[in-house]
């Protein structure tokens, strides 16, 4: 027997590290394949719509988007189904997530978004979706099925929603699983997610450690939920309530159970991402960092020569060489700066900016 956050383990029989993520099931190492290719940054974020049918007290979604029918890729704000598609083939994704709100609140614009990516990146680019399946039926599945969706993931907003795992499974060939937010007191209905998926012969289930935001920090207060002093922006006592989970299932049942820690996601999955995109999309003059960002040399006013690296709106932009941007500046004036921004197609936000010159 071993210990993790205090809660007895029985060795082999989870998988991991609370900082990444931990699995349990008689399947071995499985997890979802969404999130085979989420480890390593491969897919890209549609945010299809902001718009969703529950008020979940723990939603972690800005108010920015929480209810209003806006659309993103990978925070990068789009018009189009088309600027959608694009901004994705700019990152090299392999897959994407759905997500929101809930898409089905916006289906006309899943079904649409789903059928462009599979047109433009064939059928191994996977998609999966998230929706609290209370617009779930069996005509609705198929239609995803059908425009392209491979994964389905159902977050039950109250229990009677289980059961929409057991239709996505019977109308298609979609994999289909439950994924929701794990705290103290949510322990009993993941044990039943647990339990209804290997009933109808469900895929998996995914735990996401609780986070305390900003937009659901108020609502969890007034709960009884406090802030982890071990682990910054997640509820305290998430962990150990997705352990007791884990444990129970590694005991009980055959279907993988998966815990997706809030660091995973800001630190390890999103920075993968970001590094990729960089990596991808770096202009000539620039450099990908470390930590997922671009960096590139500026001059700003003076007279350099046309020709002189490549001009944008009014700056040159140059490598982030702090010799070549002194030289330009003493021959040719000006001032010269080092940027660090995200990569973006705007290049914003700004991540810092540093006179050389």
């Amino acid at each position: 027997m071993g210990t993790v956050a205090g809660v007895r383990l029985r060795r082999g029989r989870l998988l991991g590290d609370p900082l990444k993520a931990l699995l349990a099931g008689s399947r071995g190492v499985w997890m979802a394949r969404g999130c085979d290719l989420c480890f390593p940054g491969r897919k890209a974020v549609v945010f299809v719509t902001g718009l969703c049918d529950d008020s979940c007290f723990y939603c972690p979604v800005s108010r920015g988007k929480l209810g209003r029918d806006v659309f993103y890729v990978n925070e990068v704000p789009v018009a189009s189904v088309e600027e959608a598609v694009a901004e994705v083939l700019r990152t090299g994704a392999s897959g994407a997530s759905l997500t929101g709100g809930d898409p089905l609140v916006a289906l006309h614009r899943t079904l649409e978004v789903a059928r462009a990516l599979k047109s433009e990146l064939g059928r191994g680019f996977h998609i999966h979706l998230y929706t609290s399946g209370r617009r779930m039926t069996p005509e609705v599945a198929r239609a995803l099925w059908e425009a392209g969706v491979d994964e389905v993931r159902i977050h039950p907003t109250e229990r009677s929603l289980l059961s929409r795992v057991g239709m996505v499974k019977r109308y298609t060939g979609m994999s289909v699983g439950v994924e929701m937010p794990i705290a103290p007191g949510l322990e009993e209905l993941a044990i039943e997610a647990v339990k209804t998926v290997e009933a109808v012969g469900g895929d998996f289930v995914n735990l996401n450690e609780m986070e305390i935001v900003e937009p659901n920090a108020r609502a969890l207060l007034a709960r009884g939920y406090t802030e982890s002093g071990e682990r910054p922006f997640t509820v305290r006592g998430a962990l150990e309530a997705a352990l007791r989970v884990l444990e129970w299932a590694a005991e009980n049942s055959s279907v993988p159970v998966h815990f997706c820690p809030a660091s995973f996601k800001d630190s390890i999955q999103t920075g993968n991402r970001l590094r990729s995109s960089a990596a991808r999309d770096a202009y000539w003059y620039e450099e990908p960092t470390p930590h997922g960002t671009l960096t590139w040399g500026e001059v700003r006013g003076g007279s350099p020569p046309p020709g002189l690296g490549e001009e944008r709106g009014g700056r040159i932009m140059l490598p982030p060489r702090e010799d070549l941007l002194e030289t330009v500046v003493r021959m040719y004036g000006g001032e010269a700066y080092i940027v660090e921004a995200h990569p973006t197609p705007s290049r914003t936000p700004i991540v810092s900016e540093r006179r050389i010159a």
